[in-house]
């Protein structure tokens, strides 16, 4: 059993579940993870139902799918324009809200996409009507 969080990050854990459980049994007791920042590996739904069943609040960064695509080509669709601590938008870059859910619980969370303009991309046209 590892002594430290650092000892816990190094020792080879062969899934992300495991590994945030790893940390968790390197806390001091009644010390518990309270919220979760992941990469794209951790967009799996035994640890959002993890988090849901740890009270952790979380933020998983997922990387584009096809089935997102198709929500987000939806013609009814809402992007809302990023913005900065001072409320400004930020020029270049959207985002849109959904409530969304994965896993065997089925519990529902909030899905944020971020979409940015890459210099040299061709526009595409948003507004398509699919109906």
């Amino acid at each position: 059993m590892p002594q430290t969080l650092e000892q816990a990050m190094f020792r080879q854990i062969p899934d992300n579940l495991g590994f945030i459980k790893t940390c968790q049994d390197a806390l001091p007791k009644d010390t518990n993870i309270k919220k979760l920042r992941i990469d794209a590996a951790g967009y799996q739904a035994s640890i959002i139902d993890y988090c849901f069943e740890n009270d952790i609040e979380f933020s998983i960064r997922a990387k584009m799918c096809q089935s997102l695509k198709d929500i987000l080509v939806d013609k009814d669709n809402q992007w809302q324009p990023l913005v900065d601590k001072k409320g400004k938008a930020i020029d270049g870059q959207a985002t849109f809200r959904m409530r969304h859910f994965m896993g065997d619980k089925g519990k529902v969370f909030d899905l944020i996409v971020q979409r940015s303009v890459v210099t040299g991309q061709v526009e595409l046209e948003l507004e398509l009507d699919l109906a």
